[in-house]
C-alpha cells in the first residue's frame, strides 16, 4: 500500500472536515462576526466542533484511501 497517498488523503479530507466543523459554528447565528449561544454549556462547544470535523474527515479520507487501494490491489492479482 502507498502510505503516502493514505496520509496525503487523510490530511486533505481533514482540513477539508475542518473547515465543514467551522462553518458549522456559524449555522444559526444571526451575526457571523459574534457567537451568540443561549446556555454556557454550548458557549465553548465551537472550539471543539473544529477538532471534530478534522478528526472525522481524516478518518473517512483514510479509509476510503485504504478501501481504494486494497481494490486495486484486488485486481493486479487478478489480472
Amino acid at each position: 500500500m502507498k502510505m503516502r497517498l493514505i496520509i496525503f488523503s487523510g490530511l486533505v479530507t481533514g482540513l477539508i472536515g475542518m473547515a465543514i466543523g467551522v462553518a458549522a459554528t456559524k449555522i444559526g447565528q444571526p451575526d457571523f462576526n459574534t457567537l451568540t449561544y443561549s446556555s454556557k454549556s454550548y458557549s465553548d462547544m465551537y472550539k471543539n466542533y473544529i477538532w471534530f470535523g478534522a478528526a472525522l474527515g481524516a478518518t473517512a479520507g483514510i479509509a476510503q484511501e485504504c478501501v481504494r487501494e486494497l481494490k486495486q490491489e484486488r485486481d493486479r492479482e487478478e489480472g
